[in-house]
């Protein structure tokens, strides 16, 4: 007997809503889903930072030449870097319009945690063109109020 092919289970899916401040500054709240695994993870971000990384994503989705990345760290008290809590890097996985989103989230962890006690996901997500340029305009609409939520869908 011939079984049906759950083309979902195939997918991952970043979604991202954002939390504008008077000041210029956003913090940009993630949640990712792939092979059943699911995170959180936010970060604080200069609107002008997440507009350059839009149009750095947006000129890789058009030339398919080059990387781009948006992450927000924590550092401990004497400024060494401790925690990503929010990373995007987009770069590109094949020639023929597959680009590929790395995807880091963590949740904040407590004062002088244990670094087994902090939440992490990671993982990759590929995408066509039209689908980042899709979520590129949904973080642009994010970053001027018109929207709630960018969504990014892929393949693992």
């Amino acid at each position: 007997m011939l079984q049906a092919l759950n083309v979902r289970a195939s997918m991952s899916q970043l979604s991202i809503t954002i939390d504008l401040d008077d000041d210029g500054s956003a913090g940009l709240s993630g949640r990712f889903a792939s092979q059943g695994f699911s995170g959180f993870g936010e970060g604080w971000f200069n609107l002008s930072e997440i507009r350059e990384f839009c149009n750095g994503f947006e000129k890789l989705a058009s030339t398919l030449e080059g990387e781009t990345e948006l992450i927000a760290g924590q550092s401990k008290v004497d400024g060494t870097d401790y925690l990503e809590r929010f990373g995007l890097r987009c770069y590109v996985v094949a020639k023929t319009g597959i680009l590929g989103v790395h995807v880091t989230l963590s949740e904040y962890p407590y004062t002088d945690c244990r670094p087994q006690e902090i939440s992490m996901v990671s993982g990759e997500l590929k995408v066509e063109i039209q689908s980042a340029i899709n979520f590129i305009q949904g973080l642009r609409s994010l970053c001027s109020g018109s929207v709630a939520e960018a969504i990014l869908v892929g393949r693992q």
